[in-house]
């Protein structure tokens, strides 16, 4: 064991130390304050939750009793209901005021252990959320979520103490429960960091009970156990002598931790740290330090450089080995190619590796391989001559050098074949390192590649961090940042340029309204000619390839007015024989996103394209017809059978639908009565899921209007009055069904106006107006009978049902909702079949009639399930709960309920779970709270 603490001891005289404190530390320094602990903070939320009323007090029992479980899954359970509950989510400002009033308020009264941890002169990093390490070091907090600054504290570069899971101070930071858990278990950079740690450092955990177990920490140690399982390092965890063997036997040798024991008793561990630093022993002299590399007077700048750290350590791990392969980058225009291999070739190992021998070759003006060989001989300093290219091969021959070769792909394309033997002999000179980057997805042949690094559009902190790195963090809480870099889809040349069209606005209004009449004109700077400074002329070279074939403009001009993408399956209808060789003419270049079975562009060029490039007109109207057909048949069947795969089959293509029959609907010289009619039933569509906007109702009302066909025009009203009515919004839809009606008079459609009748009389009825509602429906009644439509009838009957209900007049109820339900069976509609069973079932229930509401409800919910109706499904199981009397079929029902949950958010029914296991409270009770 005394090898163990040497090898501490002397990792420790090396700095090469990161200490990861756990809550354990904190209890110690507090005398065990309450809120010290994970658990004492749980509890402490809980009952914070219920002094709020955000809990009740049985569930609040349940919530302690999953605390005191010592279960993870429960744990964690607890903790992502009490963030919930206090609203971590939301920003609500309960969430902060809690974690400021109790880890926040934690102060140090015993600093003997704090002071020691201090002294060892390491890294500080912890898992706890109070200031305990910096009320004694004084040194500021920095959270996972500040990339730049964790990168600052692992290089040395700046004093902090590292917070893995959150600090008190923000909110946003901490992380509790399963939602948070998963945030840092997606983000790219926080877990390269944790790897980066565990990879260049000496770990040393102190004060941790099971915190190592967590999802974070879990993940972390399955890694490296798979990844240093023959590493001769060793990473270490200090605990009591008598938990010394259990908590050994928890890490199995692959993972290369050692549990070393500190003492007998809690008290024992300051003394045992300072005696980390009072023998240390003394490290070898250094030698006398090299001279600076001559940095290369050619040689670009290292780049700014966010959300890339694991292409950029890829490049320099396959740099760095022994027999480099030739590594190709490869991707879209304005990707960050570029950075990578620059922030790559300036990393301070792959300085001392290559030295001034570093050469970063640009190719944007060069279309020969003749040129190629000049350009790399002068970035070396070797005379042109005729003998140039073998000059140049003999100079490489004598130390170790790194070729980066940019945008590849111009003198590629111009002199393929003469390029690639180039390669292919710069590729076979020893110790050379070969790096090209090119625009697409498609590397030369002739040379023995590893496997290419294409890097992805930018998560949004990343996306984030480059855009306030340029334009300033004055924008950091603008409201509109998030939408401009999601305008940008996170393409890092387009959320360069874009900060700098930012730079010195007072707010991002201005720029946003920019961009919304710009587009992708107004990203450029600096003259805007080349590539790196104008996005447009980026895209310009792609789509100017020599690649790029007839048939794969012809797709790119049509996935430019496709938002949503372009289905595969859908590819060959619209192009037959030429949809796979189009698709994989835009993958070479780079220029198409393969996305869930799908192929669209990234944002700034599909908005570029959409305005410089016009599909082919025949193109372009089978694009038309297909949406206006595949609408109106979709949307026609909702709310009859089939419904349910129709909204399935409509959802992917919402934003696909809504411009390209916008497009259709501003057309002035042709027939619209095919793009109304698929309008009509888009409109079915939004009321039943609340999806998409009222944009192409409104578009068509005014298109109709315009064209003097005022039935149709009152048929978009009426649709438009009927979203408002959902919404609440009763003037609006009051207005809409008025207008509507009185249009339908002057054309004499008396169905029409019986249908803004019965609509005007749920408006009333929703505002308990019931007497005017009767009169209502029972005018529209007449007029549907008068013109033999038997829907309309059944509608106005269901209606006035409903009402009798809230009247408690169950005879007259009974009878209307009979009559609709017969009525609604005789014309096949579903929903209105639906419907009439869910009210009779509860007129059942209000009789008492358990058995036959059951039946009823049961009945009901398959029908909205199979038309698929989430909101009605979910109305009805809850029912379903409310009366059931067996704890087994209630929570099977609770649990159907939580089934659509993620399409609705109208109720937690995780807590209404929590609170069915083993108990027998009424659901009701719960449901209306």
């Amino acid at each position: 064991m005394s090898n163990l603490n040497d090898d501490l001891r002397q990792q420790i005289a090396d700095h090469r130390i990161v200490a990861i404190i756990g809550t354990g530390v904190t209890t110690a320094a507090t005398n065990s304050q309450p809120c010290s602990s994970w658990h004492g903070l749980l509890h402490d939320g809980i009952t914070r939750c219920v002094d709020l009323s955000r809990l009740s007090t049985n569930l609040a029992d349940g919530l302690r009793a999953q605390v005191d479980s010592n279960d993870l899954d429960l744990l964690l359970s607890a903790a992502e209901t009490v963030s919930v509950k206090l609203g971590a989510e939301n920003n609500d400002g309960e969430y902060g005021l809690w974690l400021r009033e109790s880890v926040g308020s934690l102060k140090a009264e015993n600093k003997e252990l704090l002071e020691s941890l201090r002294d060892l002169d390491v890294i500080l990093a912890t898992t706890n959320y109070d200031g305990l390490l910096e009320e004694i070091t004084g040194f500021p907090p920095v959270t996972w979520m500040e990339s730049a600054k964790v990168e600052r504290v692992l290089r040395g570069e700046d004093k902090a103490v590292l917070h893995l899971h959150g600090y008190w101070e923000k909110p946003e930071s901490v992380i509790l429960g399963i939602r948070s858990y998963e945030r840092i278990l997606g983000s790219e950079h926080a877990q390269t960091m944790q790897r980066a740690i565990s990879s260049l450092k000496t770990i040393l955990f102190v004060g941790f009970g099971d915190g190592l177990s967590d999802p974070n920490f879990g993940s972390l140690l399955d890694w490296t156990g798979k990844v240093f399982s023959q590493s001769e390092y060793r990473r270490f965890r200090l605990a009591r002598e008598s938990e010394q063997e259990k908590l050994q036997a928890l890490h199995p040798p692959k993972q290369r931790i050692f549990v070393l024991s500190y003492g007998k008793n809690y008290d024992d561990l300051p003394k045992f740290l300072k005696s980390l630093t009072s023998e240390k022993t003394a490290p070898p002299p250094e030698p006398p330090a090299p001279p600076p590399p001559i940095q290369f007077a050619h040689l670009p700048a290292r780049p700014r450089c966010f959300g890339r750290e694991l292409e950029v350590n890829t490049v320099i791990d396959e740099l760095l080995s022994d027999h480099p392969k030739p590594i190709p980058i490869l991707g879209t225009a304005g990707i960050g190619k570029s950075t990578i291999a620059l922030n790559a070739m300036h990393d301070e190992l792959v300085v001392q590796k290559f030295g001034q021998r570093r050469f970063f070759i640009r190719c944007d003006g060069i279309k020969s391989k003749i040129n190629l060989v000049a350009e790399i001989a002068q970035q070396i300093g070797i005379p042109i001559t005729p003998n140039v290219e073998p000059a140049l091969l003999n100079n490489l021959l004598g130390e170790p050098a790194l070729l980066v070769i940019d945008n590849l792909e111009t003198p590629w394309e111009a002199e393929q074949l003469l390029v690639e033997g180039l390669l292919a002999e710069l590729a076979a000179v020893p110790d050379v390192a070969l790096l090209i980057s090119i625009r697409g997805n498609e590397r030369p042949g002739n040379v023995n590649w590893r496997e290419s690094i294409c890097p992805k559009p930018l998560a949004l902190l990343a996306a984030r961090e480059t855009f306030l790195a340029i334009a300033g963090n004055v924008f950091a809480t603008d409201k509109r940042q998030d939408e401009l870099l999601k305008e940008m889809d996170y393409l890092p040349l387009a959320i360069t340029l874009l900060a700098h069209v930012a730079e010195g606005e007072p707010n991002l209004e201005n720029v946003w309204e920019r961009w919304q009449s710009e587009h992708t004109a107004m990203l450029h700077r600096a003259g805007g000619i080349n590539p790196q400074t104008n996005i447009e002329v980026s895209y310009e070279l792609s789509i100017k390839s020599p690649r790029m074939k007839s048939e794969g403009l012809r797709l790119l001009k049509l996935l430019s007015i496709l938002p949503g993408g372009l289905e595969n399956d859908f590819l060959s209808n619209l192009m037959h024989r030429d949809g796979l060789a189009a698709s994989n003419s835009l993958r070479k270049l780079g220029l198409l996103q393969d996305d869930a079975k799908r192929l669209r562009l990234l944002a700034p060029l599909r908005e570029y394209v959409r305005r410089k490039y016009r599909p082919e007109n025949f193109d372009q109207k089978k694009l038309t017809n297909h949406f206006i057909s595949f609408t109106s048949k979709l949307g026609n069947k909702i709310g009859k059978e089939g419904g349910a795969e129709a909204i399935q089959s409509l959802l992917p293509e919402v934003a696909n639908i809504e411009e390209v029959l916008s497009e259709q609907l501003t057309q002035r010289d042709r027939d619209l009565s095919r793009a109304i009619e698929a309008t009509l039933a888009w409109g079915v569509f939004i009321l039943f899921t609340g999806v998409g906007t009222l944009k192409l109702l409104h578009q068509a009302a005014i298109s109709s209007s315009k064209r003097g066909q005022l039935r149709n025009e009152a048929n978009c009203l009426h649709s438009l009055g009927a979203v408002k009515s959902q919404r609440s919004e009763y003037e609006a839809a009051t207005e809409l069904y008025e207008e509507a009606r009185q249009k339908y008079q002057k054309v004499g459609y008396e169905k029409g106006e019986a249908n803004c009748l019965r609509s005007l009389g749920a408006v009333k009825s929703q505002r308990s107006e019931y007497e005017a509602a009767t009169e209502l429906y029972e005018e529209a009644r007449q007029k549907y009978q008068k013109v033999g439509d038997e829907l309309g009838e059944a509608n106005c009957k269901y209606s006035y049902g409903k009402l009798l209900l809230k009247l408690f007049d169950y005879a007259e109820a009974r009878i209307n909702l009979e009559d609709a339900l017969n009525l609604c069976l005789k014309v096949g509609q579903r929903l209105g079949e639906a419907e009439c069973l869910f009210n009779l079932g509860r007129l059942a229930e209000a009789q008492n009639d358990f058995d036959k509401a059951s039946e009823f409800f049961a009945n009901s919910a398959e029908i909205f399930r199979q038309i698929d109706n989430p909101l009605w499904y979910h109305k009805v199981k809850l029912w379903l709960a409310k009366i059931s009397e067996d704890e087994a079929t209630k929570r099977q029902h609770l649990v159907d309920a939580l089934s659509v949950r993620d399409r609705i958010a109208q109720i937690d029914l995780m807590l209404l779970l929590e609170e069915m296991h083993g108990k027998s409270d009424d659901v009701a009770t719960l449901i209306a709270s």
